[in-house]
C-alpha cells in the first residue's frame, strides 16, 4: 500500500506541474504560486491548454473563466505583451502554423464578446491571421484530436502538437520533478480545504464543476487509476513486458519528443502482438512526422487492414500523400473517409487542397463548400472559397 501510495503522489507532483508549469502550488510550505510571474514557458503552456479548449468547443464564458481563474496572472495587459513575443518567434518559424493560426483566429472571434479579454482575442487573431495569410495556399488540415482512440485498451494516448512542436522546436526536457515529502490523503484533502483558489484550480484542470475537497481527490484518484497498468496492484516485480508496456512507454517518449525512441518501443510491442492495430497507427504518425514518408505509409496500411473503419489513419495518409505530391492517392484516402463519415469536414477541405494543386478550382470549390455546409465557422475552407471566386 505504501508503494502504491509513494507512486500516487508522485503522479499528483506531475499533474501539478503540468498544470501550474514549473512552480507546484504544493511544494515547499504549501502556498499557492498562483501569484508568481508567469515564465514564456507557463505562458506558452497555458496559451496551449486554452487552444486545445477552444478547438473542442469552449464558448466565450468558458474562455473569460479560463483567465478569471488564474487570478493576477490572467490579466489581459500581460497576456498581450506576452503575445507580441510569441508572435513574432510563431512568424519567424518556417515550420508549417495552419492549425495554430486556425485556432488563434477563433479565440480573436470568441473573445470580442467580452470587453476584459477582448485586448487579449484581438492580439491573437492578428497573429493569426498573418500566419494563415502566408500558409494558407499550400496547406491540409491535419487531424487534431488523439493519434489512436484506444482509452478502452490502454490509459495513456498521444496527444496533439505542444506549441512548442508546431513552430518546428523541440521541447524542454522535463524538470526533475520536485523535492517533497510524500502527503497522505487526508492531508491532501485538508490543503485543498484551506486553499479555496488552489481547489478552484485543480478542478479547471480535471474538467468538473465541484470544487469539493473531497470530490477533487476522489477525481485525482480516478485519474490516477486510469493512468495505470492493467492489474498494477498484482505484479510482481518480475512481470514481463507486455504489449500494452511497450505501447505505453512508446507514448510517454511521443510526448516527450523523441519520436525514434517511440518507434522503437512500438516495434517491440508489434514484435509480440503484429496484429495490434494502434502502434502500427502511431508508429505512421511518428514516421510522417520525421520525413520517412513511404514507412509512415506501409505502416497506415498495416494498421488499415486490421481496421478499416479507422478514419483518423486514413486522413494522416492523406496527408502524407499529399506531402509527397500524390494528390489523386490522397484524394482516395479522403474519399475513404468521406464514405465512413460524410460529415469529416476536415477531409473536405483536404480534399479541396489536393483538387486546387491538381488545377481543378471548380471541384476545389465544391469540396470547400462541403466543409463549410457542415461546419459555418471554419474559416479556412471559406477564406479559400472566397479567394477562389475571385480568381
Amino acid at each position: 500500500m505504501q508503494g502504491l501510495l509513494k507512486r500516487f503522489w508522485q503522479w499528483v507532483q506531475q499533474f501539478f506541474a503540468q498544470a501550474f508549469g514549473s512552480s507546484s502550488p504544493l511544494k515547499g510550505d504549501g502556498k499557492n504560486a498562483l501569484t508568481q510571474p508567469l515564465s514564456d514557458t507557463d505562458y506558452e503552456f497555458l496559451f496551449s491548454q486554452l487552444l486545445d479548449g477552444v478547438a473542442h468547443g469552449w464558448h466565450e464564458g468558458r474562455i473569460l473563466k479560463y483567465f478569471e481563474d488564474l487570478g493576477e496572472r490572467g490579466k489581459a495587459k500581460l497576456w498581450v505583451a506576452w503575445l507580441g513575443r510569441f508572435g513574432e518567434k510563431a512568424l519567424s518559424s518556417a515550420a508549417p502554423n495552419l492549425q495554430l493560426a486556425a485556432r488563434m483566429m477563433r479565440l480573436g472571434e470568441l473573445a470580442q464578446s467580452f470587453q476584459k479579454i477582448e485586448p487579449i482575442g484581438q492580439a491573437a487573431y492578428d497573429i493569426g491571421r498573418k500566419l494563415y495569410t502566408r500558409e494558407a495556399d499550400s496547406a491540409v488540415w491535419e487531424y487534431v484530436g488523439p493519434d489512436t482512440k484506444v482509452t478502452d485498451v490502454m490509459p495513456t494516448e498521444v496527444k496533439p502538437l505542444t506549441l512548442e512542436e508546431s513552430l518546428g522546436q523541440n521541447p524542454p526536457p522535463p524538470s526533475e520533478p520536485p523535492q517533497t515529502e510524500t502527503l497522505t490523503i487526508e492531508e491532501l484533502t485538508a490543503r485543498l480545504q484551506q486553499d479555496p483558489e488552489l481547489a478552484s484550480q485543480v478542478s479547471q484542470q480535471l474538467g468538473i464543476d465541484s470544487t469539493d475537497p473531497q470530490t477533487l481527490v476522489d477525481a485525482l484518484i480516478s485519474h490516477f487509476e486510469a493512468q495505470q497498468p492493467p492489474d498494477t496492484a498484482d505484479r510482481t516485480q518480475s512481470s514481463p513486458e507486455t504489449v500494452e508496456t511497450y505501447y505505453n512507454q512508446g507514448v510517454e517518449q511521443a510526448n516527450l519528443g523523441d519520436l525514434d525512441a517511440a518507434i522503437a518501443l512500438w516495434d517491440q510491442a508489434l514484435a509480440i502482438d503484429p496484429n495490434f492495430a494502434p502502434a502500427w497507427h502511431n508508429r505512421g504518425s511518428a514516421l510522417g512526422t520525421i520525413g520517412q514518408f513511404e514507412e509512415a505509409i506501409a505502416s497506415f496500411d498495416r494498421a488499415l487492414a486490421l481496421n478499416a473503419q479507422d478514419i483518423e489513419a486514413l486522413n494522416a495518409k492523406g496527408q502524407v500523400l499529399y506531402s509527397l505530391g500524390q494528390w489523386p492517392d490522397a484524394i482516395a484516402c479522403w474519399d475513404q473517409v468521406l464514405a465512413i463519415q460524410p460529415n469529416y469536414y476536415q477531409a473536405w477541405y483536404n480534399r479541396g487542397s489536393a483538387l486546387e494543386l491538381m488545377e481543378k478550382p471548380s471541384e476545389a470549390m465544391e469540396s470547400y463548400q462541403k466543409a463549410v455546409e457542415i461546419e459555418p465557422t471554419f474559416e479556412l475552407a471559406q477564406n479559400r472559397l472566397q479567394a477562389l471566386s475571385q480568381e
